[in-house]
């Protein structure tokens, strides 16, 4: 069953993924209104106790989260132990959890918590990068097509890698998630014009290491990823 946790919005101006010759991946499609329904009525369950609720919750936002949880945090060996910290922390908060913003953006604040605590403590001890981005079923029949998608996500997370952890997180729920300013405020905790600020210096730094990482590929920026 498809997750009912998804992206909304179309891909921002200024950061054309045909300037940089690599798409970047989009994290899921749009949901529909019964899907966000249906997330608060398990909400609504969870907070009155029903384990069964989350079990459901986690069912259905499970691949959704890992997925984000690996943009912002990059392929890293603790990545199931961040999802487990991040699903915990849910079950915590969400008592506390009155409607004021989306349930998406609540969780996606937990998640942005969880990463955050994680790229501070990697920034002082780095480990090698150790797996790929969490499955989920190929669309490209030909072997050629997928091993070159996979190429074009590994470049895009050597640029994400180089940004600073509050830049990455705003730059990834706004450009893959596809959230806007407004949303993403709420789910960081930070102001609108802190999220402007923040998502216009991580597309500047973003789209040079791009450019540096296609240049320095066997046939330049044209070929192939």
């Amino acid at each position: 069953m498809q997750s009912t946790l998804a992206c909304r919005r179309p891909p921002a101006e200024g950061l054309s993924s045909r300037a940089l010759a690599v798409p970047l991946p989009r994290l899921a499609i749009a949901p529909s209104p019964s899907a966000d329904e249906r997330l608060d009525l398990l909400v609504d369950r969870v907070r009155a106790q029903e384990l069964q609720a989350f079990d459901e919750l986690y069912r259905l936002t499970r691949e959704e989260v890992a997925r984000t949880l690996f943009h912002l945090v990059g392929a890293r060996s603790d990545l199931e132990d961040l999802l487990q910290e991040t699903y915990l922390r849910l079950l915590q908060a969400v008592p506390s959890f009155r409607g004021e913003s989306k349930f998406r953006t609540f969780l996606y604040r937990i998640c942005a918590n969880v990463a955050l605590m994680h790229l501070r403590w990697w920034r002082r001890r780095p480990e090698e990068p150790v797996a790929d981005c969490p499955d989920r079923p190929s669309l490209a029949a030909d072997p050629e097509a997928e091993a070159q998608s996979r190429q074009a996500a590994r470049l895009v997370h050597q640029a994400l890698s180089r940004l600073s952890a509050k830049k990455r997180i705003v730059f990834v729920y706004h450009e893959l998630c596809e959230m806007g300013p407004e949303e993403i405020a709420q789910a960081v905790g930070s102001s609108y014009n802190t999220v402007r600020s923040r998502l216009h210096h991580a597309r500047l730094e973003f789209t040079a290491e791009m450019q540096r990482l296609l240049a320095a590929r066997p046939g330049g920026p044209h070929a192939r990823p």
